[in-house]
């Protein structure tokens, strides 16, 4: 582990399909978060001036800027971590396809090893696709699911259907719908709250897990629904506190 002073600045920074976020840590605590357009590079770069990080993470889901990261690495005076495969991690992995695992899904699972120390857990990741995943207390990343998102799920029942209108998770929530909308709205956002609450209970029983950290897009929403039925905290940067643990256990 790197003896990395909690006083200095960190930033992570986590290169999405169309977003560019930014998490700034500050005596070992998250300060400022910031989401940009995947392209907004100069946004980005008027924040690291403010805020005169001294070194960082980087992680991207798909192609990487080479010119945006080189700017980042001189802007740190060469200490950022760019994660690849190749990367030291601070979990273990018991994973048939390791070569398929997202890069994203690694980080996510270093962070909840590092926000829970000695348990077993499971993580959420709530975006376009939906992940559910265990890491146990050795840490060890142990696999999980994949399954379509709200986006995914809204988009299906409209485009794949004779007459279902388009709808988004905007608007009443019923239990029990009582038009189109909004039983289309339950279905998919209450439906996918228990299918997320009825996967934590199987875990729990076969994994031990004792609670659900929920991050991603949609992690709000979905963290309001399942609603103290299940021991769940809502870790909107859990991205960033992955990245500033990889970082500090390759000790750049």
């Amino acid at each position: 582990m790197s003896n990395m002073e909690e006083s200095v600045r960190f930033i992570a920074v986590d290169q999405g399909n169309t977003l560019l976020k930014l998490t700034l840590f500050e005596g070992g605590e998250p300060r400022e978060t910031h989401r940009f357009s995947a392209n907004a590079i100069e946004d980005m770069f008027s924040v690291v001036e403010r805020w005169k990080p001294a070194c960082g993470a980087f992680c991207s889901v798909g192609k990487i800027d080479s010119r945006m990261v080189e700017s980042l690495r001189i802007a740190l005076d060469g200490r950022l971590l760019i994660l690849s495969r190749s990367t030291r991690i601070p979990v273990g992995i018991d994973y048939a396809t390791p070569a398929t695992l997202g890069l994203d899904r690694i980080v996510l699972a270093s962070g909840a090893a590092m926000l829970s120390v000695g348990e077993s857990v499971m993580v959420v990741d709530a975006g376009t696709a939906v992940t559910l995943d265990v890491v146990d207390s050795t840490p060890t990343f142990r696999g999980g699911r994949i399954t379509p998102g709200m986006r995914l799920r809204f988009e299906s029942l409209h485009e794949y259907t004779a007459a279902l209108p388009a709808v988004d998770s905007s608007g009443p929530l019923p239990l029990l719908g009582d038009s189109t909308d909004t039983s289309i709205r339950s279905g998919v956002v209450l439906g996918l709250a228990d299918e997320i609450v009825e996967t934590f209970r199987r875990y729990r029983k076969n994994y031990g897990c004792t609670r659900l950290l929920l991050t991603g897009g949609d992690s709000r929403l979905l963290s309001d629904c399942i609603d103290k039925r299940i021991p769940a905290d809502h870790v909107p940067d859990l991205m960033a506190w992955g990245l500033l643990y990889i970082y500090k256990y390759n000790e750049i």
